[in-house]
């Protein structure tokens, strides 16, 4: 067995801009999320007698949340940090199904460090018993986000204890595709680092 010690700062660069949304699913049922990404990480990961320096094109991403949960659940979550083809910084925050109905959603781009909130439910495209398959992302009446996850690696997980259970497809690898940010330029993307996934839960 190896010791492994990780030491890495992710900085909030200042006026970097996150999303935060409140979802409203009764009176008494909400979910409120921060979701921030494209927040530069550095510092060092050691395993034995080997390290690896993070820093060059490496980012952090947060998720916080708090609310009075239903007992079943099921959500689409979908996170990316790294360069456009034409050198700018770009964040994907997708998120799915949790929100479906509310009139809420916690879909947003972060473009050099400002937000741009889309309100639309988007499409997603996947196979939940293949979820090798690449992953699409989009906006069912716009060109504003038409993206794909080529996945490398499958975060398969699931526990379960009759009346409690958690089931995951989290699938990690690198996007490419097209957005437009407020400013109404598109985009490029050719390979960005990140993930989208699929929960199914009861808790």
């Amino acid at each position: 067995l190896y010791k492994g010690d990780v030491d890495i700062r992710v900085a909030k660069p200042e006026g970097h801009e996150g999303l935060n949304v409140m979802i409203p699913w009764s009176d008494r049922r909400f979910q409120f999320t921060s979701k921030q990404n494209t927040r530069p990480a550095t510092g060092t990961v050691r395993v034995g007698d080997r390290s690896w320096a993070v820093g060059d094109d490496a980012w952090g991403v947060q998720d916080l949340g708090r609310g009075i949960w239903k007992y079943r659940n099921r959500w689409n979550w979908a996170a990316a940090s790294g360069h456009a083809t034409d050198g700018r910084l770009v964040g994907l925050q997708f998120g799915g199904l949790l929100s479906k109905g509310t009139g809420a959603t916690e879909n947003a781009l972060c473009i050099d460090g400002r937000l741009t909130k889309i309100s639309e439910e988007l499409v997603w495209d996947y196979s939940w018993d293949d979820p090798m398959r690449p992953w699409r992302v989009r906006t069912p009446g716009s060109d504003q986000v038409d993206v794909t996850l080529t996945p490398t690696f499958d975060r398969y997980d699931v526990t379960d204890v009759k009346l409690l259970k958690m089931e995951v497809h989290q699938c990690f690898g690198t996007w490419s595709g097209r957005v437009v940010g407020d400013d109404g330029m598109p985009v490029q993307l050719d390979g960005i680092r990140g993930f989208a996934e699929e929960a199914r839960n009861r808790w």
